[in-house]
């Protein structure tokens, strides 16, 4: 993604959020409670048997993001990083939804 487009999405942060808030209420229809977590688990499978086969100059290639979209997206991004967005955006959201700390 050129830096161009990459601040032109930037631009269309405020759509983006309503779009991506009314997409996750009308999902939540469809993958509800009893299909969650199957598809949860055919796709963390899927790319973990993505990762395994990436070499390291792979995972090295990056490209411009809209850093305004998400707090873990940033200017560059290299695809290890895009591997390590999901987790750190799901700990982020659950950490917030989380109404009593787990105590270790």
């Amino acid at each position: 993604m050129g830096r161009t487009f990459a601040r032109l999405l930037n631009a269309a942060t405020g759509p983006f959020h309503v779009i991506n808030y009314v997409s996750s209420v009308a999902g939540s229809l469809y993958f509800n409670h009893r299909r969650r977590g199957a598809q949860l688990d055919r796709t963390l499978a899927a790319l973990h048997r993505c990762l395994d086969r990436e070499s390291t100059a792979f995972l090295s290639h990056g490209m411009h993001y809209p850093p305004r979209w998400d707090p873990y997206f940033h200017d560059w991004m290299t695809r290890a990083d895009l591997y390590r967005y999901p987790t750190q955006h799901y700990d982020f959201d659950r950490a917030q939804l989380t109404l009593c700390p787990a105590h270790d």
